[in-house]
């Protein structure tokens, strides 16, 4: 696969509806959108707080996708464009199981958004939508699926509604039972799939009339998933908008919730809450009434026409979705509950300088502690009114000109007292689209599954930023996050406006991998080699000696290391020491012991060293005493074996060449009788001659003399001679008569 490239947009596009979490790791189904009304460009927003993050996008069960990471700044946004791989990871495809689920780590916490932006041939942005990632607390093993059910879908380019599930871990068993039908299955009778981790399933609703939505359909499963829902291109007036969001489950669910009018959206017929019931007998109350407007059964669902900023409550758990907009343009979200929620800060963008309006939610004595972009003039407490029907909550609805808060600038909102709740909306009616964004900090805290680790490594627990207080066990810390490097059981106790929550995890090791290399400690002879060699269960050597193979070949006296990635993907540590040997040694002894003598006689005794179990002569003998005949270069040899298997051959030159007698007559009469120059135990080139005259002048010159020289030309007299030996450079002077 092609590595994608990185379009780095340094803002975030606020549009349409949702509430973000901040968190470390997120998993996401992301949702088909149909092109006709436009879907490209589509971006994934990140936002930073006051750490630094860096941050690893994946589509885990795709291992021809190579992961991006990116490096985030401390207090800024990224906008990272999948356009070109979009296809990686939409599902398109229904009812079957997809390799296209999408996991983001990061390394501190984050907000994240999935914009699909949109473009079609009336306008940048005309079905457009966000679905803002909220973390661990969108995984869970329950969930029920609101759905708008006024506006349908737009007819003829198979823009439907959907939910689409994403699985975090293998093997994972999910049980869905549609309300009406979908394709591939029919209203209320369950079924169940498969699921890997990373791996995907998309519901869609087989026909586009929002009567029909899959309202109050059930997800169950055996392990932590996350769903998301859609509605593609809303129809309303002349107008077609995406809306969606990623659920929470029905564990994070509350009974408490205030949706919000906003102060441009005059325009009856445009503003709902959908409240779905997960229990039976659940009763819906709303501006403070005792008496409630009506009783749910698990998986029912009511509509509210939102007039004014309501207060809503219930008996038991409940789902709120809110869809809203600027005249004809739709955007819907999935409100969060109100108690025991909030942001004490929250960074945002204005997408474009169409209409801009704040819509804050904070409890009462809070209202004079806003700080925007480090004013406290844009928010003031003059601005709030209370909830209608709630004992202690204020809202404000504040439009801002593009003077006050200036398009594709980063802002950012503070209370300094108190927690708050923060929508967004930026758009003009009947034109390019509505945005509405929800921001709210859950309460809730999650250390994640069980999980093991490596051995002598740490893992970080994080209990979430932005709570008041925390407690942890065993060991009694107060901070946001631990490190451990133990197993065990840990728990941890947080508050956000007195409210406990508690999680548990537990850590445990990978069973130890044992030895990486086959080898153990060895020595070797001196002038060898040997090969390290290692186990087929790892990978990603890294020698001490800068190899990165799985074997290397050794000479050397050392200890070497290596470091290693094993099965369960564990760095470890092996070693091994290697010394070296010393070699057979000594010295070959000679009979007769005299170096002349020894030069003067045929028949030779040799002696190698003692104590060596094995000999091997030369001459193929293997005895440690060896009677032989001289060698014509004087050369002798012996391999020498020890106990410990180390061979080394040692060797002594006798030069018996130094040995000669020189005759000094010459009469070359071709009698036969001293007709050459003659040098007794002459060895063939070993000698350089050099004869000179009575004068001193060279008569005869011979590098390599071989008692071949008849004296001729030369007439009789007395001369004299040069003989120079070639290794050892000795000389022999003298003089020779020459007669005829």
């Amino acid at each position: 696969m092609m590595y994608r490239q990185l379009l780095a947009i340094l803002f975030i596009f606020l549009s349409n509806a949702s509430f973000a979490q901040i968190d470390k790791e997120f998993w996401f189904a992301a949702p088909y959108v149909n092109p006709t009304n436009g879907r490209v460009p589509v971006y994934i927003r990140f936002q930073s707080f006051d750490a630094a993050a860096t941050i690893t996008v994946d589509i885990p069960a795709k291992s021809s996708f190579t992961p991006i990471q990116i490096q985030l700044a401390a207090n800024s946004a990224y906008s990272l464009d999948i356009s070109s791989w979009l296809n990686q990871i939409e599902n398109e495809q229904t009812n079957v199981a997809l390799p296209n689920g999408l996991h983001i780590v990061s390394t501190n916490e984050i907000y994240i958004y999935y914009e699909v932006y949109g473009a079609s041939s009336y306008a940048p942005g005309t079905n457009s939508d966000l679905f803002a990632f909220k973390g661990r607390n969108a995984l869970g093993t329950e969930f029920y699926t609101p759905f708008q059910t006024r506006f349908d879908n737009y007819p003829g380019i198979n823009a439907r509604a959907t939910f689409d599930i994403v699985a975090t871990e293998d093997n994972t068993h999910i049980t869905i039972t549609p309300t009406t039908p979908i394709i591939g299955h029919i209203p209320l009778v369950p079924f169940t799939i498969t699921l890997n981790k990373g791996e995907t399933w998309s519901c869609q609703a087989f026909y586009i009339e929002a009567i029909n939505r899959p309202t109050g359909s059930h997800i169950s499963s055996d392990k932590p998933i996350g769903v998301t829902v859609k509605d593609d291109s809303m129809f309303k007036g002349n107008n077609w908008d995406l809306g969606g969001d990623q659920l929470i489950p029905v564990s994070q669910l509350g009974t408490e919730y205030i949706v919000i009018r906003h102060i441009l959206n005059t325009q009856t017929g445009n503003d709902f809450a959908y409240i779905l019931a997960t229990e039976d007998n659940t009763e819906i109350f709303t501006k403070g009434n005792p008496t409630p407007i009506t009783t749910l059964n698990k998986g029912a669902q009511v509509e509210i026409e939102i007039l004014e900023t309501m207060y809503i409550t219930s008996s038991k758990p409940i789902y709120v979705l809110h869809v809203t907009g600027f005249g004809d343009e739709l955007a819907e979200a999935i409100l969060p509950q109100i108690n025991c929620t909030g942001s004490k800060e929250v960074g945002f963008i204005r997408s474009n300088d169409e209409n801009l309006v704040l819509n804050i939610l904070t409890r009462s004595g809070s209202e004079g502690s806003f700080v925007l972009n480090g004013s406290t003039t844009f928010v003031k407490a003059t601005d709030f009114s209370v909830v209608p029907g709630s004992s202690n909550w204020l809202f404000a609805s504040i439009e801002y000109s593009d003077t006050q808060i200036p398009a594709l600038k980063a802002n950012l909102l503070k209370n300094t007292s108190g927690y708050f709740h923060l929508g967004l909306m930026n758009g003009l009616p009947d034109k390019t689209g509505f945005r509405y964004g929800y921001f709210s900090d859950f309460g809730f805290t999650k250390l994640g599954s069980d999980t093991i680790i490596c051995s002598n490594s740490s893992i970080e627990l994080s209990a979430g930023i932005q709570k008041d207080s925390y407690l942890w066990s065993p060991n009694g810390e107060t901070t946001a996050k631990i490190f451990t490097q133990d197993s065990g059981t840990y728990s941890v106790i947080v508050k956000k406006e007195n409210c406990p929550f508690k999680d548990t995890i537990h850590i445990g090791f990978f069973p130890p991998s044992g030895s990486i290399i086959v080898n153990d400690d060895d020595s070797i002879c001196r002038n060898t080699s040997l090969t390290i060699k290692t186990y087929p269960d790892f990978s990603n050597f890294n020698w001490s000696n800068g190899a990165t193979t799985d074997s290397i070949v050794v000479s050397n006296q050392n200890t070497y290391k290596i470091t290693a990635t094993d099965m369960y993907g564990c760095t470890v540590k092996d070693s091994v020491q290697i010394s070296i040997l010393p070699l057979p040694h000594g010295t070959i002894n000679h009979l007769p012991g005299d170096e002349k003598l020894f030069c003067s006689t045929t028949q030779i005794d040799l002696i190698a060293p003692s104590n060596y179990s094995r000999y091997e002569w030369f001459d193929g003998s293997f005895n440690q005493h060896l009677q032989t005949v001289k060698t014509e270069d004087g050369m002798y040899w012996v391999r020498l074996t020890d106990s410990l298997g180390c061979i080394n051959k040692i060797s002594t030159e006798i030069d018996c060449s130094i040995y000669i007698e020189v005759y000094n007559l010459i009469t070359p009469n071709g009698d036969g009788m001293n007709d050459f120059f003659e040098i007794k135990d002459l060895q063939k080139n070993t000698y350089a001659l050099k004869i000179y005259n009575s004068w001193g002048a060279l008569v005869y010159s011979n590098d390599n003399y071989n008692n071949d020289w008849t004296t001729d030309p030369l007439e009789y007299g007395v001369y004299y001679f040069s003989l120079t030996h070639h290794k050892n450079k000795k000389n022999f002077k003298g003089w020779l008569h020459v007669l005829h």
